[in-house]
């Protein structure tokens, strides 16, 4: 699917454009999910032999039948059919805040039909179920349920999809949710689910917060950072598979898709790197609107179609920020 179908944000409104950001690249997840919400059922509350867990986190569910866990995100997917998955994604942000944008309103604005919300709860979490359908680009119709549940400090997404026609493939997926267990004892490091790694010492930077696909990192701990340089990194992978042909045109093309309106530093260029053995660019920009704030972007691309995304901002002089991205982004490793 177009990368454009899975750049979409998550009306989040405690965040700095960074952190925007990855909410843009997140509720990707959201365009592409699905269900119809059968009144009556009810959440599971213990773990059974068919429960698994899904990595880095202490969510366990049952996944519908040939599905498996995902190479490129959290949760399971359909290896014969890829528009057909349960995805994962953790927000470090309160379950209240974050519920708030699941809206019809909300969710008209950014082209998907509301369908339904109702309030659950799971494992004692509180909780809510939404469904929603939208025509992705190409005119492929997909409906999509999204279990949400968090508490003041973070809120899991778990978000089922698969296309509209595809009624059988809609009711397994449904079960599956249903089948969610959080087992609040079970003490998870986030960053085992993901399939690199960093150091973010190398670079005087701290770990925030896994989200999706990809790690959060600046000098205070704080959203937004009060750090004098505005130092904020984040390191994500793609959620999907595509084919890029001319991969450094897609790199400036990146450079569009953020909330600022970024314009690359001709003088700096954009430039040939390897990391890890992977190939890709890098470039600097700085906001046209706001010649206060600058960015550093690289992109990595593999043998599979899909790329790592490392983007960098920092305020406009305090140059110190880009040689610390850089000494982390070059300890990156793949797992």
């Amino acid at each position: 699917m177009a990368d454009c179908a899975l750049r979409r944000s998550l009306p989040f409104h405690l965040i700095t454009a960074m952190i925007k950001l990855m909410y843009k690249l997140l509720t990707t997840c959201c365009l592409l999910l699905l269900s119809t919400f059968t009144h009556g059922q009810t959440f599971s509350d213990t773990v059974s032999e068919q429960h698994q867990l899904i990595p880095g986190t202490n969510v366990f569910m049952i996944p519908p039948p040939a599905f498996a866990p995902s190479p490129n995100f959290k949760g399971f997917q359909n290896p014969a059919d890829q528009s057909s998955m349960l995805m994962l994604v953790e927000i470090p942000g309160p379950f209240s805040e974050v519920s708030k944008g699941f809206t019809e309103e909300e969710m008209a604005a950014r082209g998907m039909k509301f369908v339904s919300k109702k309030d659950v709860s799971v494992s004692g979490i509180d909780g809510v179920l939404i469904e929603m359908e939208q025509t992705a680009p190409g005119g492929m119709e997909f409906s999509k349920c999204i279990l949400a549940f968090g508490d003041n400090s973070s809120t899991m997404l778990i978000n089922g999809a698969c296309m509209k026609d595809s009624l059988t493939m809609a009711a397994n997926l449904k079960k599956s949710l249903f089948s969610t267990v959080v087992n609040a004892e079970l003490k998870a490091n986030p960053r085992n689910g993901l399939n690199f790694t960093l150091d973010e010492t190398a670079g005087d930077l701290k770990f925030h917060s896994v989200i999706g696909n990809g790690m959060l990192f600046n000098r205070d701990l704080k959203i937004p950072t009060e750090s004098e340089d505005k130092a904020i990194l984040l390191a994500d992978k793609s959620f999907v598979q595509m084919e890029i042909a001319d991969k450094k045109a897609y790199c400036l093309l990146r450079l569009k898709k953020y909330p600022e309106d970024f314009m690359l530093l001709e003088e700096k260029g954009l430039n040939e790197i390897e990391v890890d053995g992977l190939k890709g660019y890098e470039l600097y920009a700085v906001a046209e609107s706001d010649k206060t704030k600058s960015f550093y972007q690289v992109i990595l691309f593999d043998d599979n179609d899909s790329y790592y995304i490392f983007a960098g901002a920092y305020a406009t002089g305090m140059d110190k920020a880009v040689v610390d991205f850089k000494k982390v982004i070059s300890t990156f490793k793949r797992r």
